[in-house]
């Protein structure tokens, strides 16, 4: 792929209903955004990779974990769009993050930064004409966890052991 193209990458039903079910457990947990604690609950739940997670990602002390200040203090901004007219407005709003609704579609909740940066980071594990799935998430919050240790961090919980189970699916 050149540095200039870049192939679209299609969602699959099952991330979809992850991330509706990721927003669902912010709303609930009080959490003004999808973290990577919602995220890992979430992928808890889903039926294909939730299994193999259990194995080194510990539910109990996700749902007690309290997220540290900078996942509250995030704020979802308005991307300027450069290079417009003046007076030409933009064919849609584009955001520093991505939002996703409620499974009854009442609500939109957004991803916090880190969240963000994980999403980004299992986007680049999709493999051309593949979809984007649950197991991808897992790898992109692996892998941002080792440039950027977070929750996996002070849950003592290796990337590489999370990496290592989702690979055997």
């Amino acid at each position: 792929m050149s540095e200039t193209a870049h192939e679209p990458i299609y969602l699959s039903e099952e991330i979809l209903a992850l991330m509706r079910r990721a927003a669902q457990i912010a709303v609930t947990s009080r959490e003004p955004f999808i973290t990577i604690r919602t995220l890992l609950l979430a992928l808890l739940d889903d039926p294909y990779v939730g299994e193999a997670l259990h194995e080194v990602v510990p539910r109990e002390k996700l749902e007690n974990y309290v997220p540290e200040e900078a996942e509250t203090r995030f704020i979802a901004s308005r991307v300027a769009e450069p290079n417009l007219p003046a007076g030409e407005r933009p064919a849609m709003l584009r955001f520093n993050t991505l939002a996703f609704k409620l499974p009854d579609g009442s609500r939109s909740v957004w991803l916090s930064r880190e969240g963000f940066n994980a999403w980004n980071e299992a986007a680049k594990r999709v493999n051309e004409g593949e979809s984007f799935k649950p197991k991808h998430l897992a790898f992109g919050i692996a892998a941002d966890a080792i440039r950027h240790p977070g929750i996996l961090a002070q849950m003592k919980i290796n990337p590489g052991d999370v990496n290592e189970v989702i690979l055997k699916l």
